[in-house]
């Protein structure tokens, strides 16, 4: 039998890994492999509802033995893409405001009333 080899899968990429919360427990969105190696379909995720309760943004390339938190980066990058004028989701907007901070998330309109300014 032929060794086993590792397959189609190269180490030195940097993938994105989304944390995620649900009733009090942690998990990893999960992700395929490609979705899981590009910045740009993991912000896209986050911005469509295809993970919810978005915690934290992870970036790791195993090659590299690197590993960052991002999700400051990914919810500005996010923020700075959103037109002010078209409502998002309220949970979209509290992510970014908790990790972005009040700045980007003021005057973003929100789908919810419930979230309104009074």
């Amino acid at each position: 039998m032929p060794p086993r080899t590792a397959g189609r899968h190269n180490p030195d990429v940097t993938h994105y890994a989304i944390l995620c919360a649900h009733r009090g427990l942690g998990y990893f969105a999960e992700r395929t492999l490609e979705a899981s190696a590009s910045r740009e379909a993991a912000i896209a995720d986050i911005m469509a509802g295809q993970v919810e309760g978005v915690e934290k943004v992870f970036c790791f390339n195993p090659a590299e033995h690197i590993a960052d938190d991002v999700t400051e980066e990914i919810a500005v990058e996010i923020a700075n893409r959103l037109d002010p004028a078209c409502p998002i989701r309220p949970e979209l907007r509290d992510f970014i405001e908790t990790n972005a901070g009040l700045d980007y998330a003021h005057g973003l309109a929100v789908d919810d009333r419930s979230f309104a300014a009074a």
